[in-house]
């Protein structure tokens, strides 16, 4: 195998483990325990995350965004989405929670979507 295809197949595995336990490790987080050893299907697993302090800009209701998408998304990812209504933002908050078992609770829905749509809505020239 060439090993540009190994360092690949390593990559691609290291993402794959880091995904399957990114719930998990921001479950235990949120909690104030350590992601040192969680379990996943019942094998210890370690992971370490370098510290950020990626935050998405200070508007209105952007720790809800702060809290709830950062755990997954890069502030980056976030703002780079395009235009879109505010059915569409709460449309992809359930599929977050649905399809990728996102722990966003119901009540931080509002303020999340208030935020998206000022930033990342259809009239996105409030704001940029």
């Amino acid at each position: 195998m060439h090993p540009r295809n190994k360092a690949t197949m390593a990559l691609a595995a290291c993402l794959t483990l880091t995904l399957a336990l990114a719930p998990q490790l921001a479950h235990a987080k949120k909690k104030g325990h350590s992601a040192k050893a969680m379990t996943m299907n019942g094998q210890v697993a370690s992971i370490n995350l370098p510290a950020g302090d990626d935050v998405l800009p200070d508007r209105p209701n952007a720790e809800a965004a702060d809290r709830n998408c950062l755990s997954c998304h890069s502030a980056e990812t976030v703002l780079n989405q395009p235009a879109f209504t505010r059915d569409t933002w709460a449309a992809e908050i359930d599929k977050m929670r649905t399809d990728f078992k996102a722990q966003i609770p119901f009540e931080d829905d509002q303020a999340i979507l208030d935020y998206l749509t000022a930033v990342n809505g259809v009239r996105r020239d409030k704001w940029r």
